[in-house]
């Protein structure tokens, strides 16, 4: 038996995992706080889904005492071996770039497993002399969600915070891995910036109109990498490895709720709003006269 708690990405991929190879998997997930695209692949896959009062941090603290107490199998970035996994982010990016080292590598911040895990990967490389350069990373994180960024920027003690935004993949409060994180940040020389839910959303509907299509959280990335070369830190002229870790179908009620303008406070920027008309070829060509 394998668990995890989740904000529904890690979910649907034990479930996935686990379903083919005929193990019982079992989540924890907040109740109505994760993405119904993701709840559905868990429950889809045959995972025992648990629906919990209170949010991810909640959850988390759960499945430990849950794992600890029956012999479960823990499978959250806590887990070592989860991380090792992760290490294939940075050897395929590196792989696709024929091994140029790029100048940065900047990815959303969550739970902080993928980052520790692409610091440990990138540290290894370069000890053995695959790699003669040591890229900066860069970990965005949601201003709802940024407890990271926070201790990073006012050089405090971590201290974790209630969590809440639109990017719910990294609707995190307290990361298991924020210790790993940091050393990877230190190890490589980078940074950790935050962007606001305009910031993610406007991002996400550039990125979604480029044909990529990816889930809010995703969006950090590319929010993060325009606020980092507007203030210099990013050269214009940089390489930069981007990581969008979600596709659009796992959060679609983002988009629509985008798109028609009914996000609180979110100013849908880039709308691209449906069209209601007759259906006659008249009333297609007067939409059409006016582009």
């Amino acid at each position: 038996t394998v668990a995890c708690a989740s904000t529904g990405n890690t979910s649907a991929s034990m479930a996935a995992y686990a379903s083919v190879a005929e193990m019982e998997a079992i989540v924890f997930i907040p109740e109505g706080k994760i993405a119904f695209g993701k709840l559905a692949q868990a429950l889809a896959y045959g995972a025992k889904t648990f629906q919990i009062e209170g949010d991810f941090d909640d959850a988390m603290q759960l499945v430990q005492q849950v794992c600890g107490e029956f012999n479960i199998y823990l499978l959250n970035s806590i887990n070592p071996f989860r991380i090792e996994g992760q290490k294939a982010i940075a050897f395929e990016a590196l792989q696709q770039l024929d091994w140029e080292v790029p100048d940065w590598f900047v990815l959303p911040g969550g739970n902080l497993g993928n980052n520790s895990a692409l610091s440990k990967a990138l540290g290894e490389l370069y000890e053995i002399g695959i790699i003669k350069e040591i890229p900066k990373i860069a970990v965005i994180q949601a201003h709802g969600a940024n407890p990271l960024y926070r201790m990073w920027k006012d050089k405090t003690p971590f201290k974790p915070t209630r969590a809440e935004t639109i990017a719910t993949a990294v609707k995190i409060g307290n990361p298991v891995s924020w210790k790993k994180s940091i050393r990877g940040l230190k190890w490589s020389n980078g940074v950790v910036e935050e962007v606001t839910e305009q910031e993610i959303m406007d991002a996400k509907a550039m990125v979604d109109r480029a044909g990529i299509g990816a889930e809010p959280a995703s969006c950090c990335t590319v929010a993060g990498v325009k606020k980092l070369v507007e203030a210099g830190i990013i050269d214009k002229d940089d390489l930069v490895v981007g990581i969008l870790t979600g596709n659009l179908l796992k959060d679609p009620d983002s988009v629509v709720n985008y798109h028609l303008g009914r996000l609180k406070e979110i100013k849908s920027t880039y709308a691209n709003k449906p069209i209601k008309i007759k259906a006659t070829v008249r009333a297609v060509e007067e939409v059409l006269s006016k582009r």
